[in-house]
């Protein structure tokens, strides 16, 4: 009589304990004949009748780096006490096989798969395209995954009007910048709206209003992405001719140093460094000779020069 034929004999508790046995000789990346023994049950057990049976193995197969094709569909397609930890955890779990299970699975197999640690960018866009509204706010809090622009940008074009998401999505601390504006102008939108109808404003008035705390929110916003991403966005906005005196103006009255700092480098081509270091001594006419060389005027840089002194004194 084999070890499959007499398991079909015992009780349950044996199981249990046969069960996990087995999932932690198959996590130990054995090779020869224990392992081939050891994967017959696991055969045998994904199909037992007992839940705890398969609770038992699925939890110790988590840790296995490689399982056949048929034990992983099994375990992940059983009902969700036994294959939402599974999905979570499993390190045997590709990414073409959690992109099948994004694209066909239910709601709980898709949170799942958006809750796992160190979740590529494909299995990020599939979730992003095709995840249903908790697996993508679950992906969204996942700071682990690999959330790219064009997954951002297709959560916004599905999700326009979930504020709370656009939130959860700006508070990431990997958001490209570039999609900052678009969440920004989403949910400032709205509150437009929200404006003008409570308060009886004019629409133009209600759109300055709202332009205002734009500038304000994206500058907070930009003031904490990576320097790269900084200097990445300030030089787009340079080549269209965007990063005028207003913006550096801007920055200056909402205190956003690094930022003005980080424009001023673009707009002269020297390193950050170079001009923090001189932009940083507090001293109006070093920063007046430089604005001069970046090209303002001097009634520009008289304006600059106090919003300056008013942050440097704050």
């Amino acid at each position: 009589m084999t070890e499959v034929d007499a398991l079909k004999n015992v009780g349950l508790e044996a199981r249990e304990e046969v069960a996990a046995r087995v999932g932690r000789i198959l996590a130990q990346d054995t090779t020869g004949s224990d392992r081939e023994a050891a994967l017959e049950l696991a055969r045998l057990l994904v199909e037992d009748v007992a839940v705890s049976v398969r609770e038992a193995l699925s939890r110790e197969l988590q840790r296995c780096s490689f399982l056949p094709k048929e034990v992983l569909t099994t375990l992940a397609s059983d009902i969700e006490q036994v294959s939402v930890p599974f999905l979570i955890a499993s390190q045997a779990i590709d990414d073409d096989m959690l992109e099948d299970i994004v694209n066909n699975g239910g709601d709980s197999a898709q949170e799942a798969v958006a809750g796992r640690q160190g979740l590529s960018e494909a299995v990020a866009f599939a979730i992003s395209d095709a995840g249903c509204y908790s697996s993508v706010e679950t992906l969204v809090e996942n700071e682990t995954a690999d959330v790219s622009r064009r997954s951002g940008d297709r959560i916004l074009d599905r999700f326009p009007q979930e504020r709370s998401l656009m939130e959860k999505l700006a508070s990431r601390s990997d958001l490209p910048i570039e999609l900052v504006e678009r969440i920004i102008f989403k949910v400032s939108r709205r509150y437009g709206e929200y404006m003008t109808e409570k308060f009886d404003l004019s629409t133009d008035y209600a759109s300055y209003l709202v332009s205002l705390a734009n500038r304000q929110v994206f500058s907070r916003l930009l003031e904490m992405a990576p320097h790269t991403e900084v200097a990445n966005y300030l030089v787009q906005l340079h080549s269209v001719k965007g990063l005028t005196s207003d913006v550096l103006l801007n920055y200056l009255q909402n205190g956003n140093f690094r930022l003005f700092t980080s424009a001023l480098s673009v707009l002269l081509e020297k390193p950050y460094e170079a001009v923090e270091e001189r932009v940083s001594k507090g001293d109006k006419n070093i920063l007046a000779r430089l604005l001069e060389a970046a090209g303002f005027s001097r009634s520009v840089i008289g304006v600059l020069l106090i919003a300056y002194e008013r942050l440097i004194r704050a």
